[in-house]
């Protein structure tokens, strides 16, 4: 099985992870991603971006994320963007990029996980909050 190395993402790589950012919707321009990435490791006291390679060194995962603390609770890891790529098995890459990111956040005493979306209609965000575990229905009949 072909590995997925997680590293976290150094400036010398981003026009190299600019590639995948082009498959997913809203494609940025090259400066943009590098002063939106820039910014993102600048303001972000813990976190950053993953950046997967397999053992060839071919890029094949970007993950931005950051650890969230609420002054009433442990702190939580907050993931805003996953892209996985991968001719047969994209869903390798994305577990190593989570799993990574998961790792870290333990480090950091986090004991949550949240998802960073786009806010949706009220039936679609309902749908959302149900997939994710966090939802129960009950009903008498």
């Amino acid at each position: 099985m072909d590995r997925v190395r997680v590293t976290p993402l150094e400036p010398e790589a981003f026009d190299e992870a600019l590639v995948l950012t082009r498959l997913a919707p809203g494609e940025q321009d090259a400066e943009r991603w590098r002063i939106d990435l820039t910014e993102t490791l600048a303001r972000v006291a813990h976190g950053g971006v993953l950046i997967g390679r397999r053992p060839t060194g071919r890029v094949c995962g970007l993950l931005k994320y950051r650890i969230a603390q609420d002054d009433e609770a442990r702190p939580g890891l907050e993931i805003e963007r996953l892209i996985a790529f991968d001719l047969m098995r994209p869903r390798e890459v994305a577990d190593a990029m989570v799993a990574e990111a998961i790792r870290l956040a333990l480090l950091e005493g986090c004991d949550t996980l949240h998802l960073v979306r786009p806010l949706v209609p009220e039936d679609a965000a309902a749908t959302l909050v149900l997939a994710a575990g966090i939802g129960d229905l009950h009903s008498v009949f």
